[in-house]
Protein backbone atom coordinates (compact mmCIF):
# COMPACT_ATOMS: atom_id res chain seq x y z
CA UNK A 1 0.00 0.00 0.00
CA UNK A 2 3.07 2.19 0.47
CA UNK A 3 3.72 2.20 -3.20
CA UNK A 4 0.30 2.83 -4.08
CA UNK A 5 0.28 6.68 -3.08
CA UNK A 6 3.58 7.67 -4.63
CA UNK A 7 2.43 6.48 -7.96
CA UNK A 8 -0.58 7.82 -8.25
CA UNK A 9 0.24 10.93 -7.91
CA UNK A 10 3.08 10.45 -10.03
CA UNK A 11 0.37 9.41 -13.09
CA UNK A 12 -2.18 11.80 -12.40
CA UNK A 13 -1.35 14.47 -15.20
CA UNK A 14 -1.66 11.93 -17.83
CA UNK A 15 -2.53 8.65 -17.36
CA UNK A 16 -4.28 6.14 -15.19
CA UNK A 17 -2.79 5.01 -11.94
CA UNK A 18 -3.46 1.14 -10.36
CA UNK A 19 -5.88 0.13 -7.75
CA UNK A 20 -5.90 -2.25 -5.23
CA UNK A 21 -5.05 -5.72 -6.82
CA UNK A 22 -6.67 -7.41 -9.95
CA UNK A 23 -9.54 -8.54 -10.99
CA UNK A 24 -10.24 -12.85 -10.79
CA UNK A 25 -7.54 -14.50 -9.32
CA UNK A 26 -8.63 -17.97 -10.85
CA UNK A 27 -7.96 -16.59 -14.07
CA UNK A 28 -4.59 -17.95 -15.67
CA UNK A 29 -3.72 -14.36 -16.59
CA UNK A 30 -5.81 -11.87 -14.21
CA UNK A 31 -7.15 -8.55 -15.32
CA UNK A 32 -5.42 -5.33 -14.02
CA UNK A 33 -8.38 -2.02 -12.49
CA UNK A 34 -6.42 1.00 -13.23
CA UNK A 35 -7.92 4.21 -12.41
CA UNK A 36 -8.15 6.90 -14.64
CA UNK A 37 -6.63 10.23 -13.09
CA UNK A 38 -6.10 12.44 -15.88
CA UNK A 39 -7.99 13.20 -18.63
CA UNK A 40 -5.66 12.47 -21.22
CA UNK A 41 -7.92 10.02 -22.72
CA UNK A 42 -11.24 12.27 -22.69
CA UNK A 43 -14.31 11.45 -23.77
CA UNK A 44 -13.11 7.99 -23.95
CA UNK A 45 -12.67 7.31 -20.23
CA UNK A 46 -13.49 9.93 -17.83
CA UNK A 47 -11.45 11.22 -15.14
CA UNK A 48 -13.15 12.80 -12.18
CA UNK A 49 -14.17 16.38 -12.00
CA UNK A 50 -13.18 19.37 -11.16
CA UNK A 51 -10.06 17.77 -12.65
CA UNK A 52 -8.77 20.05 -15.89
CA UNK A 53 -11.05 18.32 -18.80
CA UNK A 54 -12.91 15.73 -16.38
CA UNK A 55 -15.71 14.89 -17.89
CA UNK A 56 -17.43 12.45 -15.26
CA UNK A 57 -18.79 12.74 -11.55
CA UNK A 58 -16.42 9.47 -10.50
CA UNK A 59 -13.12 8.05 -12.24
CA UNK A 60 -14.12 5.33 -14.38
CA UNK A 61 -11.44 2.38 -14.10
CA UNK A 62 -9.82 0.31 -16.90
CA UNK A 63 -9.74 -3.28 -16.85
CA UNK A 64 -6.62 -4.36 -18.71
CA UNK A 65 -5.78 -7.69 -19.76
CA UNK A 66 -2.56 -8.66 -20.56
CA UNK A 67 -2.32 -8.87 -24.80
CA UNK A 68 0.17 -10.97 -26.94
CA UNK A 69 -0.65 -8.90 -30.64
CA UNK A 70 -0.96 -5.15 -30.71
CA UNK A 71 -3.52 -3.57 -32.54
CA UNK A 72 -4.23 -0.26 -34.00
CA UNK A 73 -7.15 1.49 -31.86
CA UNK A 74 -6.77 -0.65 -29.11
CA UNK A 75 -5.74 1.31 -25.50
CA UNK A 76 -2.99 -0.11 -24.01
CA UNK A 77 -1.41 0.69 -20.61
CA UNK A 78 2.43 0.69 -20.58
CA UNK A 79 4.96 1.89 -18.14
CA UNK A 80 6.86 5.51 -18.61
CA UNK A 81 10.05 5.41 -20.05
CA UNK A 82 12.69 8.13 -19.03
CA UNK A 83 12.14 10.35 -21.81
CA UNK A 84 8.66 10.34 -21.82
CA UNK A 85 9.28 11.07 -17.47
CA UNK A 86 11.55 14.18 -18.30
CA UNK A 87 9.15 15.99 -20.71
CA UNK A 88 5.91 15.25 -19.10
CA UNK A 89 6.42 15.76 -15.90
CA UNK A 90 4.94 12.07 -14.37
CA UNK A 91 6.25 8.24 -14.39
CA UNK A 92 4.00 5.38 -13.62
CA UNK A 93 1.67 4.02 -16.38
CA UNK A 94 -0.15 6.20 -18.82
CA UNK A 95 -3.08 4.65 -20.86
CA UNK A 96 -3.11 5.92 -24.97
CA UNK A 97 -4.48 4.91 -27.89
CA UNK A 98 -2.32 3.34 -30.61
CA UNK A 99 -2.94 4.95 -33.62
CA UNK A 100 0.16 3.35 -36.00
CA UNK A 101 2.49 0.24 -35.93
CA UNK A 102 6.06 -0.63 -36.49
CA UNK A 103 6.71 0.01 -40.21
CA UNK A 104 4.43 2.57 -40.66
CA UNK A 105 4.58 6.82 -41.01
CA UNK A 106 3.10 8.77 -39.01
CA UNK A 107 2.23 12.55 -40.16
CA UNK A 108 -0.24 15.35 -39.23
CA UNK A 109 -2.15 17.71 -41.50
CA UNK A 110 -5.26 19.52 -41.44
CA UNK A 111 -5.76 18.49 -37.91
CA UNK A 112 -5.51 14.66 -38.72
CA UNK A 113 -3.46 11.79 -38.18
CA UNK A 114 -2.04 10.86 -41.35
CA UNK A 115 -0.31 6.96 -41.53
CA UNK A 116 1.10 6.09 -44.45
CA UNK A 117 -0.19 9.36 -46.12
CA UNK A 118 -4.57 8.39 -45.61
CA UNK A 119 -5.82 10.31 -42.65
CA UNK A 120 -6.82 8.11 -39.81
CA UNK A 121 -10.73 7.95 -39.66
CA UNK A 122 -10.80 8.58 -35.50
CA UNK A 123 -14.43 8.87 -33.85
CA UNK A 124 -12.83 8.72 -29.92
CA UNK A 125 -10.66 11.78 -30.99
CA UNK A 126 -11.61 14.92 -29.00
CA UNK A 127 -11.21 17.47 -32.10
CA UNK A 128 -8.58 18.14 -34.04
CA UNK A 129 -5.29 16.73 -33.65
CA UNK A 130 -2.33 19.28 -33.79
CA UNK A 131 1.33 17.70 -34.34
CA UNK A 132 2.50 19.39 -31.39
CA UNK A 133 6.06 20.01 -33.13
CA UNK A 134 6.30 16.41 -34.16
CA UNK A 135 8.00 15.83 -37.18
CA UNK A 136 6.99 13.08 -39.36
CA UNK A 137 8.46 9.20 -38.65
CA UNK A 138 8.34 6.13 -39.48
CA UNK A 139 7.43 3.76 -36.52
CA UNK A 140 10.68 1.38 -36.02
CA UNK A 141 10.42 -2.02 -35.22
CA UNK A 142 8.84 -3.57 -32.22
CA UNK A 143 7.62 0.06 -31.48
CA UNK A 144 4.02 1.61 -31.73
CA UNK A 145 3.01 5.17 -31.75
CA UNK A 146 0.28 6.04 -29.47
CA UNK A 147 -1.81 9.38 -29.01
CA UNK A 148 -4.18 10.13 -26.02
CA UNK A 149 -7.93 10.49 -26.90
CA UNK A 150 -7.80 14.29 -25.27
CA UNK A 151 -4.98 15.42 -27.96
CA UNK A 152 -5.35 18.96 -26.22
CA UNK A 153 -4.39 17.37 -22.53
CA UNK A 154 -2.36 14.32 -23.85
CA UNK A 155 1.81 13.92 -23.33
CA UNK A 156 2.04 11.35 -26.22
CA UNK A 157 4.15 9.84 -29.08
CA UNK A 158 3.87 13.48 -30.41
CA UNK A 159 6.35 14.56 -27.46
CA UNK A 160 8.29 11.85 -26.52
CA UNK A 161 8.35 9.47 -29.35
CA UNK A 162 7.56 6.11 -30.87
CA UNK A 163 6.56 3.67 -27.59
CA UNK A 164 8.78 0.43 -27.54
CA UNK A 165 6.12 -2.59 -27.18
CA UNK A 166 8.38 -4.20 -23.99
CA UNK A 167 6.95 -1.15 -22.30
CA UNK A 168 3.19 -2.76 -22.67
CA UNK A 169 1.57 -3.83 -19.58
CA UNK A 170 -1.73 -4.54 -21.00
CA UNK A 171 -4.47 -3.41 -23.71
CA UNK A 172 -7.82 -2.13 -22.21
CA UNK A 173 -10.55 -4.66 -22.56
CA UNK A 174 -13.36 -2.74 -20.46
CA UNK A 175 -14.62 0.87 -18.36
CA UNK A 176 -15.96 0.15 -14.69
CA UNK A 177 -18.52 3.18 -14.95
CA UNK A 178 -19.95 3.32 -11.73
CA UNK A 179 -21.70 -0.26 -11.63
CA UNK A 180 -21.47 -1.00 -15.13
CA UNK A 181 -19.11 -2.82 -16.94
CA UNK A 182 -18.81 -1.43 -20.86
CA UNK A 183 -16.79 -3.62 -23.17
CA UNK A 184 -13.83 -1.90 -24.83
CA UNK A 185 -14.17 -2.65 -28.57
Amino acid sequence: MRLLAPALAVVMLTGCGPVFGTGDAGKAEPDTILQVEGSSMEPTLHCARPGLGCLGARHDDVVVRKAGGIERREIVAFAVGARARRDCGAGGLFVKRVVALAGERVSFGSGAVLVDGRPLREPYADGPTDAAGAAAIVVPPRHVYVLGDNRAQSCDSRIWGPLAIRRIVGVAVAVQRGGRRVPLP
